[in-house]
């Protein structure tokens, strides 16, 4: 999203929904699974301010020439941190397309015979046996990008039989006219943490760690270090009794063309203040900046330069830079803190205050929504995108590299049950919402503050008193129904 200088901000929240802003005014909305946008408009000075913006709704893979551009940009900021990406052959170039290879495995060499390479930028590069993968250290040792060869997105092989009819059409169209083209592939570059990654980048990511802690562990000046937390986790790892299936990555697959669940797919309001979801990346004015959820949140930066500001944690006013110099080969770490920061120098790349100061709002903003978010969020079109409706989440790994997974199983009874929950809390919600917000009820509750009013002038209010409890009860009788719900899945 760097080059165009008319996007604003671009946001992906924890669904791996994307959001981007433009400086017009305009917004452009990804569905999780990124196979559907919404795009509202910018406003239109010659027509009535009453009148609502234009809203267009497509499905990615057949936009019109005229938001083909905008789209493959932002499906290229999604496919860059979500876990799997979405590559529609109608969005992919075919300079960018290469023949694919069956298998999704890559190999990784042995620590003895692995020989890393440094980049222009400083990076350290670690390459599967095959070729068909790459892991980038940045210098800073905090971060790393992942390249590989990945397989077009096509359509699912097992189907419901009452999807199969209509998909099958649309699959003999795209083979008529494009021949041979399920059979390619292109190359994907993903952006990781190395507090919060995938657990198939575990290996590669300590190979490239060893190299760096053996590059940057020469005596240091006062202010450098030779080795971050996140490389002294890396010699706890034993590297001599890795065993060959433990070399062996899995690559991340493309989602399918179709995505099985279009009735989940949701559209925020432009000025939302209380999304459905939690954000996980924000990029704004060339900097990225990346929430890693856990016990205590924590946000780390990344300004473009290869360094890497990162929260302390509880102590989220004080902040860490990682910054490496090229030429000593050393990583400094510098400790901010909100109240003291540097001031601004001409000629430098970027402001350390702002970036500071906005990476703590976005924190604080974080920190409350996750907080108001007491509810599960509803089910995400990604659920039943994953074959066989299993999945994993990468957990935030605490001054630790290995890896820690989380399985879900969702079934569909536990589906179903999460619709009418959130249907019925909805329901609750835009009550409690009129209930609040209501000029009636509060010019009632201002003269409760006063004094009492007498029985006979309440039966004049438009808002009886009958008629709230009544609505009380309707509340009560939801929330018994959702008890009675709980109830009976878990008896079963």
């Amino acid at each position: 999203m760097e080059p165009d200088p008319g996007v604003s901000s671009v946001s992906m929240f924890e669904d791996e929904s994307v959001d981007v802003r433009y400086m017009n005014g305009s917004q452009l909305q990804v569905s999780p699974c990124g196979g559907e946008f919404l795009l509202v408009k910018a406003s239109d000075p010659s027509r009535h301010p009453l009148q609502p913006r234009e809203r267009v709704r497509q499905r990615t893979r057949f936009t019109i020439s005229t938001y083909k551009e905008l789209m493959t940009a932002a499906l290229a900021f999604r496919n860059k941190y979500a876990s799997r990406p979405y590559l529609p052959q109608e969005l992919v170039p075919a300079e960018y397309k290469t023949p694919f290879s069956i298998d999704s495995d890559v190999m990784w060499p042995e620590l003895s015979s692995c020989e890393a390479e440094l980049g222009p930028g400083g990076e350290t590069i670690i390459r599967s046996q095959e070729g068909r993968a790459a892991l980038m250290l940045s210098p800073s040792g905090e971060e790393f990008s992942v390249e590989f060869q990945c397989r077009l997105s096509q359509f699912q092989n097992h189907q419901h039989s009452a999807e199969s009819f209509s998909r099958d059409v649309d699959r003999r169209a795209v083979s008529e006219q494009h021949p041979g083209e399920k059979y390619q592939s292109t190359t994907v570059v993903q952006h990781h943490s190395c507090f919060a990654y995938a657990p198939m980048w575990c290996y590669p990511l300590s190979l490239a760690l060893h190299h760096w802690t053996t590059r940057v562990s020469q005596p240091t000046e006062v202010g450098a270090v030779g080795a971050s937390d996140s490389a002294q986790a890396e010699r706890k790892l034993n590297m001599s009794d890795i065993s060959s299936e433990e070399r062996r990555s899995c690559l991340p697959q493309a989602l399918a063309l179709t995505c099985p669940s279009p009735h989940r797919h949701r559209w925020k309001s432009k000025d939302e203040d209380h999304p459905a979801e939690l954000m996980k990346v924000m990029w704004c004015q060339g900097v990225t900046y990346r929430i890693l959820s856990g016990a205590v949140s924590v946000i780390e930066v990344s300004p473009g330069d290869g360094s890497v500001i990162r929260s302390n944690g509880v102590l989220n006013t004080y902040f860490t830079h990682h910054r490496p110099e090229l030429q000593s080969g050393q990583v400094k770490e510098i400790s901010y803190h909100l109240n003291n920061l540097p001031p601004d120098v001409v000629g430098q790349a970027y402001s350390i205050c702002s970036i500071v100061n906005r990476a703590s709002r976005i924190l604080t903003c974080y920190d409350q929504a996750k907080q108001s978010l007491t509810l599960p969020a509803a089910p995400s079109c990604l659920q039943g995108a994953i074959e066989g409706k299993h999945f994993s989440k990468p957990a935030v790994l605490e001054g630790n590299l290995a890896p820690v997974e989380h399985h879900m199983n969702v079934t569909e009874r536990e589906e179903n049950l999460s619709d009418l929950v959130a249907a019925e809390v909805e329901k609750i919600k835009r009550f409690n919402f009129l209930l609040e917000n209501s000029h009636l009820q509060r010019s009632e509750k201002a003269c409760v503050e006063q004094h009492r009013p007498p029985a006979e002038e309440e039966t004049h209010e438009p808002v009886s008193e009958s008629s709230i409890a009544e609505a009380l009860q309707r509340t009560s009788r939801a929330i018994q129904e959702i008890d009675a719900l709980v109830s009976a899945t878990t008896l079963t």
